[in-house]
């Protein structure tokens, strides 16, 4: 066999285990759709172990909402962590709201929320408008980083956001709506965006996009 054939040979083998590893996915995340726990929970463990993002964000929910196996948060950070690594937004949205929202670590759940945010995911962009909004003992209030968040999060006409939207903008000049605008205006979603280390959350740093 020549080195042009082997070559080849180890393409299509390295090509058709990626196929099946999303076919696998899929019928993982099928089986969740269908409440069919057991199943779910056996296809994406194999899948998360040999590190795929989408597996490891559907098995940290499992954990965490105590789907087909006993509620486990630590074994729920455990995956969100490992798929948030790779720059997976839901897993790094999931992973920031459980250090945001119950105030564990407000430093850590803004940078994780940011880095979901930048990619365009419009939870993590509403829950980062909410917490600039509001401030807190670690964060100070900035409304016109909330209405940049909130306007993106609201810029799918859902009413929801709108509604969250027009409350926030009751409580801002109309200098610092322009401002917010002009930010919104100007944003761009990034591909990926990897996380910091546990010294970049503490310095406040800005994540990382990774440059394919």
């Amino acid at each position: 066999m020549t080195s042009l054939q082997m070559s080849l040979c180890l393409t299509t083998i390295a090509l058709s285990a990626r196929l099946a590893m999303g076919a696998d996915l899929a019928s993982a995340q099928r089986a969740y759709a269908e409440k069919d726990y057991a199943t779910a929970l056996k296809e994406s463990a194999t899948l998360a172990e040999q590190g795929n993002a989408d597996a490891q964000l559907l098995l940290g929910r499992m954990y965490l909402m105590g789907e087909g196996i006993t509620k486990d948060n630590d074994q729920a950070v455990k995956w969100f962590e490992a798929s948030a690594a790779q720059g997976n937004a839901d897993s790094q949205f999931m992973l920031g709201s459980m250090y945001l929202l119950p105030q564990k670590d407000v430093a850590k759940g803004v940078s994780l929320l940011r880095m979901s945010a930048d990619q365009g995911n419009q939870d993590a962009q509403y829950l980062l408008g909410k917490a600039y909004a509001r401030g807190l003992p670690s964060l100070p209030r900035d409304l016109i980083q909330a209405e940049l968040w909130l306007s993106l999060a609201a810029s799918k006409n859902l009413q929801f956001y709108k509604n969250e939207l027009d409350n926030a903008e009751s409580q801002m000049t109309p200098s610092e709506i322009a401002s917010g605008r002009a930010l919104a205006a100007a944003w761009k979603p990034k591909a990926v965006v990897q996380p910091q280390t546990n010294d970049e959350y503490r310095k406040g740093g800005s994540p990382k996009a990774r440059q394919d």
